[in-house]
């Protein structure tokens, strides 16, 4: 191997192996960075992705490993999310990511696809977005996911979570925040659910978890799906 394609090598095995890196990344070190990266791809020392985007080759044992060493801002979200919250209540083989980058999500796509990985990917900006590192990876908040789970109408996901960490769950926060956040396809808020939702917490269970009076929701598939959700979730809690 040539001197200059070894030398590039070594630095982005220090930098990057096992994570993604694009030819924008690579160039703030080396200016010719999409010929050498070409070269050392069709050598077999890392793995073209897709246009412009690249993986420093490394054994990984599985999804996880691989989103843990992935270097690129993306935030584990949603139903997936809400397995770290509520001690994986229901176990998916989806993966659900928020990622700022829109080419950097087109080449994680198109990595997870040639592993078989079902990875499903929402566009957000990185500045304000809420999480909370977990290890080596950035999770979803809590009170956001169990937003995103009800308006997702993962609503056993969603008070799986909530019922799992009650005691120390700011509800205030968490409905302040849910007040003008609307389930999909629907009229309905994710304030009037949660407050439904206690409400049934309350009465499966015969004791005031939640703090809550007389819930305003008329839809009653809502209703009906609120239900059916809790009640599997103090069943197996």
């Amino acid at each position: 191997m040539q001197a200059y394609l070894q030398e590039l090598y070594i630095g982005l095995e220090e930098k990057y192996k096992g994570s993604l890196v694009s030819v924008k990344h690579v160039k703030n070190i080396e200016p010719n960075a999409k010929e050498y990266l070409n070269k050392l791809a069709r050598q077999g020392l890392i793995e073209k992705v897709t246009w412009g985007w690249y993986w420093i080759l490394d054994e990984i044992k599985d999804v996880w490993d691989f989103l843990s060493r992935d270097k690129n801002f993306k935030i584990v979200s949603a139903q997936t999310a809400a397995s770290f919250w509520n001690y994986d209540f229901i176990h998916r083989n989806v993966y659900l990511l928020k990622v700022a980058d829109r080419s950097y999500g087109r080449a994680l796509k198109e990595f997870a696809k040639k592993r078989g990985w079902n990875i499903e990917l929402e566009y957000v900006k990185s500045e304000g977005a809420s999480y909370r590192r977990i290890g080596k990876l950035l999770v979803e908040d809590i009170e956001d996911n169990i937003i995103n789970c009800i308006q997702r109408w993962a609503f056993t996901d969603a008070f799986a979570t909530l019922y799992t960490n009650r005691k120390k769950l700011d509800l205030v926060s968490l409905e302040k925040k849910a007040y003008w956040k609307r389930i999909a396809k629907s009229n309905v808020r994710v304030k009037q659910a949660l407050e439904y939702g206690y409400s049934i917490v309350n009465r499966l269970t015969g004791k005031r978890l939640f703090p809550v009076n007389q819930p305003n929701l008329k839809d009653e598939l809502i209703k009906r799906e609120i239900e059916e959700a809790i009640e599997k979730v103090i069943e197996l809690a």
